[in-house]
């Protein structure tokens, strides 16, 4: 019976055995065409875990452990691998390997078979999940091996502090979560904006949140950078490369000018003069391109001073 069925097998248009491995069990190259999804599969997956197994299948360019496939009725039908066959399809594969039973089930061995694969899928003890999470030392890494954030121990203390608070008027919330390396920045970035980083890093108004969408959807596009996550990455390098620039040092109290002078304009033909005379300070070595500011300090203590 199963030899017949073993070239049965054959005679669907694409299939080719690879390997007979006995017991009515043969490895075969099947077209995924040719393979029907059971009308009723128990095994649920999430949207995003299936979307990050089609990434997986995507990048590899094929599947990484092999369905079940029965032969019935001169076709192919899943027992194991509904999802993957899905995400395959998803990635645009023709073709896998799979392994065929050909022995000649029955529908109802068929289902026993389909319940029971279900079924035995053992479970992850967290102790030992957290230690192998540690062997990865790349963020595409870890994305690829779908890992739930409550492993991932580093992040979380910072996502816990980014989460809005309980408000009684409308609001809108913008939640992120960084990666690892990410968070390291974004630590950097709210040291040189806060001496004490709060529980709170700010509330902004409701209004706010479509500029900020807006601004965000913009820098994609002028930095030609799809991933949000990157966009974000390189707005906090872009805002820790202006303070770089202007020589903020943390450690000490900063204030706007605006505030001092009462407004941050002034007539075109003042700035022309101060522009020189920072020209020529900064060519006498008096102040350097990283505290232009200082000047104005110099300035005022000449001043003072009744020179």
């Amino acid at each position: 019976m199963a030899e017949e069925q073993g070239k049965c097998i054959q005679q669907i248009e694409g299939c080719e055995v690879i390997y007979d491995m006995g017991s009515g069990l043969v490895i075969a190259k099947v077209p995924l065409d040719k393979v029907k999804e059971q009308d009723i599969n128990a095994r649920i997956m999430k949207n995003e875990m299936q979307d990050q197994l089609t990434a997986n299948i995507k990048k590899r360019g094929q599947l990484e452990s092999l369905p079940l496939f029965v032969l019935i009725d001169g076709k192919l039908e899943i027992i194991s691998g509904h999802h993957r066959v899905k995400s395959a399809r998803a990635a645009e594969m023709k073709e896998i390997i799979a392994i065929v039973d050909v022995s000649g089930l029955s529908r109802s061995k068929i289902a026993a078979k389909q319940l029971a694969h279900n079924a035995i899928s053992g479970f992850d003890d967290d102790s030992t999940l957290r230690e192998i999470v540690k062997m990865i030392d790349d963020v595409d890494d870890m994305i690829e091996s779908f890992v739930g954030k409550e492993i991932m121990e580093e992040p979380m203390e910072q996502y816990n502090k980014m989460l809005s608070p309980a408000v009684q008027f409308d609001f809108k919330n913008v939640a992120f979560t960084f990666l690892p390396h990410q968070v390291k920045d974004m630590d950097t970035l709210i040291k040189d904006l806060e001496s004490k980083a709060p529980e709170i890093i700010g509330v902004a108004s409701y209004e706010q949140c479509a500029q900020f969408v807006e601004t965000l959807n913009r820098y994609q596009k002028f930095t030609d950078i799809r991933n949000v996550g990157a966009a974000i990455h390189s707005m906090i390098d872009a805002a820790n490369e202006k303070m770089d620039d202007a020589g903020f040092d943390p450690d000490t109290d900063w204030t706007y000018l605006a505030k001092i002078f009462g407004s941050a304009a002034i007539p075109v033909e003042s700035a022309e003069v101060i522009k020189k005379a920072l020209k020529k300070a900064e060519k006498d070595s008096v102040i350097s391109s990283k505290n232009k500011w200082q000047m104005i300090e110099y300035w005022a203590a000449d001043y003072l001073a009744g020179k």
